[in-house]
């Protein structure tokens, strides 16, 4: 039976990050996945990476009227579905590839199969048996299927099987308001297909502030999705010319060629045989973990989509530092930074620290301070000028949280993450010099 110091679940951002971490400072680790093809997770295969490149396609895309306008001659003649696949396939194997270039050069062992717990000290990977002193779990999330909606990967899809597609459908019905339902619209949107969003919240993204929320589904119905909010899907009927959707238990009724259920992720992790570790899950099926991200087995950490923390690739990363580091020092270090949330609609949507709608939930008394794209005048050279940038201030005037809808959100939300962390007065922040014309110069408005 071999032996190593760490074992790491999952070779997903966070997996192999802690793998890079603690294999650069000399530990014998083993990091282990279901295949070499798995490696970079869900984010590099199925979610950050490709969403991304396929949503880079539709912002040129969305700019083709604009840039015309300017005088420019562009024969655009449609997108070739399949030719984007393969560039898709291609980044990912890129990237994939130097992953496992700095796994190597950090001497980190690599082990492919499915891993389940023997005991608090053992694993089994297809049979083979691996001993360990300490583990840290790191496998993700899976798809979260509704039972009146059964993914066929046919023409029930998930956000794991729009990859696949390589051919557009002429509809497609989207259930879900959260960040992938509505990436995936504004993809699709901007293609030509017909697109209904249909999500059970009274508004797209219930997690932002009503304004941020009321803006993006402006710019949706604006361009042609139908927008259907406090509405649920009660039943799914496949016919000859695609999938019928009854709603709300009435008669009312949506007709698609395809569907795409993106009610969200959960944690992937019943495969594990977590009860011979005694490792606790929490009734969301999220292991339980100390802020130090120790679970209630001492020697096994979990990190990444199987707590309950900020699902993001981002945070991962950051939490499998942390985790390494404790390893290393037997220390019990905290994450005790903000996460950026990032949304890659159009416009995109970005934000940290202390919403407007949280900061009232919590009696907390705040200043709101908002300036709006229209006075940007890069925004008006980018061909979109609709959005807004917002803070909340302190009596005292901290900026607390920041939220960005509008041209490069994801890009700004930075600055204003650097401003709370280091409880950056407004006054402070309106006396730097923006080079102009730039978007991030809308934080000046401010």
């Amino acid at each position: 039976m071999k032996k190593y110091e760490v074992v790491i679940l999952g070779a997903g951002p966070g997996g192999y990050q802690a793998a890079l971490e603690l294999g650069k400072a000399g530990v014998k680790v083993l990091l282990v996945d279901r295949a070499k093809e798995k490696v970079g997770g869900v984010c590099l295969n199925l979610g950050c990476i490709p969403t991304k490149n396929y949503l880079e396609s539709a912002a040129f895309t969305s700019k083709i009227e604009h840039f015309k306008s300017c005088g420019l001659s562009l024969d655009y003649g449609g997108l070739n579905l399949q030719t984007l696949q393969e560039k898709t396939i291609e980044l990912k194997t890129e990237i994939r590839t130097g992953v496992l270039w700095m796994l190597e050069q950090s001497k980190v062992e690599l082990l492919f199969g499915e891993a389940s717990f023997v005991d608090e000290k053992t694993i089994d990977v297809d049979g083979e048996r691996v001993e360990f002193e300490k583990c840290v779990i790191a496998t993700g999330s899976k798809v979260r299927e509704l039972p009146q909606l059964p993914i066929d990967k046919k023409r029930v899809l998930s956000s794991d099987d729009i990859f696949d597609l390589n051919v557009m459908p002429k509809s497609i019905a989207i259930i879900g308001a959260g960040p992938i339902a509505c990436e995936f619209a504004t993809f699709f949107n901007a293609f030509g297909v017909n697109v209904t969003l249909i999500g059970r919240s009274s508004q797209l993204l219930p997690s932002e502030d009503e304004d941020v929320s009321k803006a993006l589904t402006r710019v949706f119905k604006r361009s042609g999705i139908n927008v259907m909010t406090s509405t649920t899907v009660a039943k799914t009927d496949m016919n000859d010319g695609g999938v019928s959707l009854s709603l709300n238990e009435s008669e009312e009724k949506i007709e698609c060629d395809l569907v795409l259920s993106a009610t969200g992720r959960i944690p992937n992790c019943d495969k594990l045989n977590l009860e011979k570790t005694g490792v606790k899950r929490d009734e969301r099926g999220f292991i339980e973990i100390s802020p130090s991200f120790k679970t209630s087995q001492d020697n096994v950490y979990a990190i990444g989509d199987v707590v309950n923390t900020p699902a993001f690739a981002h945070t991962a990363y950051a939490e499998a530092k942390i985790v390494a580091k404790n390893i290393l020092s037997s220390e019990s270090n905290a994450n005790s930074h903000l996460t950026p949330s990032t949304i890659f609609t159009i416009p995109q949507i970005a934000s940290c620290g202390l919403k407007e709608k949280d900061a009232k939930e919590q009696g907390i008394e705040v200043e709101v301070s908002k300036a709006y794209y229209k006075a940007n005048a890069k925004a008006k050279i980018h061909g979109d000028d609709s959005g807004f940038a917002k803070i909340t201030l302190s009596k005292e005037g901290i900026i607390l949280g920041a939220t960005v809808i509008g041209v490069e959100a994801t890009e700004i939300i930075h600055e204003l993450l650097i401003a709370i962390e280091n409880k950056i007065t407004i006054s402070e922040l309106r006396k730097m010099i923006h080079a102009h014309p730039t978007v991030s110069e809308i934080i000046t408005y401010l």
